[in-house]
């Protein structure tokens, strides 16, 4: 995977940035005196948030994101698949695996799963924020007019990120049938911020407002059926 930092550190600076962030991190609130780890963990800034009430092992191939801040006090391991072999069974309670498995190949996504249950201990959960191809499609029509990739993503085309470059999606069904664990819940990320003009996003009490709403219909459909992304929880 192909990751532009520059634009991804520009993104996260921005309202719209922000408000993901601050989604994700209201999702995992509840999350304390748990063994995590957080695969893919980019510039750590989930890692951050749940080291601490919580014991957080990072892990991502990208060096220089990983490495940035160094004022992290979190474990932070450089690698991928690899670095999971390396752990003893059952070592965590909480896997956390965002914006990720979008861009590893489909065929090579079992694998990765298959390391994640091995890794959980009995009743631990896998966190999988997904890109959703109903939201995607849906952003792509209103918020960029732009009804030829519609058209693509429906025949189940690679969508381009100028972040990570291309990525495909996957549906919960597939998810659960690829990690054999159960689904315990899912819920929306970016049901409607997606679809609204930047211009509206920098006026002040934008990014409160629409935390307030976004959060308001996360575990409800059908906005959950309709958000860009999804935050899968999986028990095993």
């Amino acid at each position: 995977m192909t990751t532009n930092l520059d634009h991804y550190r520009q993104m996260l600076e921005q309202p719209w940035g922000k408000i993901q962030y601050e989604m994700t991190f209201a999702q995992l609130a509840h999350l304390e005196n748990k063994q995590i780890l957080d695969f893919g963990a980019g510039f750590g800034l989930t890692s951050e948030f749940l080291s601490k009430k919580n014991t957080v092992i990072a892990v991502e191939p990208n060096e220089e994101m990983l490495l940035a801040d160094k004022t992290h006090t979190f474990k932070k391991l450089v690698g991928s698949l690899e670095v999971l072999a390396d752990f003893p069974d059952q070592s965590f309670d909480i896997i956390c695996c965002h914006n990720v498995l979008e861009y590893i190949e489909p065929e090579e996504r079992p694998h990765y799963l298959a390391q994640f249950k091995r890794l959980l201990r009995t009743n631990g959960l896998l966190s999988i924020i997904k890109h959703n191809q109903v939201g995607k499609v849906i952003q792509s029509v209103v918020f960029h007019n732009d009804v030829n990739t519609a058209l693509e993503l429906l025949k189940g085309q690679e969508f381009n990120s100028p972040s990570f470059t291309q990525g495909s999606t996957y549906t919960i069904d597939e998810l659960v049938d690829m990690s054999q664990l159960e689904l315990e819940k899912y819920l929306a990320v970016r049901s409607f911020y997606s679809l609204q003009p930047n211009e509206f996003k920098t006026q002040p009490d934008w990014l409160e407002k629409m935390t307030q709403i976004e959060l308001a219909v996360a575990d409800l459909t059908p906005y959950k059926d309709m958000s860009f992304l999804q935050h899968v929880w999986l028990k095993k």
